[in-house]
């Protein structure tokens, strides 16, 4: 078996691809690694639920670790996926950065929201936060190793 990186990249539905972009390079550092391009055809069909005449615009943008792609539905504009919208099963994801204030504000400065105020789990420090289409983010100090260690702690049952 290979090996397997659960992070690899995420893909959100985004209203505006050149918009939601700008949003992410500015708050993350990232950068193009695809400029905006225009799937159609019936490939792009069968990918995204079968819906005949689709066509979705997508750039994918990359950032110190992991790449996030961005899909705007352009015909028909509201077209469900193979999965339901993330509203239905996405509950948030996750960015692991080494100052969690610091990149706060600049995804505030570049336009995003927070879900509520920054907070801290045992000696990690986080906050939820929002993009332009409402998509939840955790801005996230420490690593998952650590968060686990600490919800251990916390909560003894959770030990495997």
């Amino acid at each position: 078996m290979g090996v397997v990186n659960a992070s690899q990249h995420i893909a959100i539905r985004v209203a505006d691809v050149e918009r939601s972009a700008r949003f992410y390079i500015e708050a993350f550092d990232g950068h193009y690694l695809t400029r905006p391009f225009v799937g159609e055809g019936e490939a792009m069909e069968e990918l995204m639920g079968g819906h005949p005449g689709l066509r979705v615009k997508v750039v994918i943008l990359g950032f110190a670790h992991g790449v996030i792609e961005l899909f705007e539905f352009l015909e028909p504009e509201h077209a469900p996926t193979t999965i339901d919208p993330p509203a239905n099963n996405l509950i948030h994801w996750c960015i692991q950065v080494d100052d969690v204030e610091e990149t706060l504000a600049k995804v505030l400065a570049a336009g995003g929201k927070t879900v509520r105020p920054l907070d801290n789990w045992g000696a990690a420090t986080f906050v939820y936060c929002t993009d332009f289409d409402g998509n939840v983010f955790e801005l996230l100090g420490q690593s998952m190793q650590e968060i686990a260690k600490l919800t251990i702690e916390m909560f003894p049952d959770a030990a495997p």
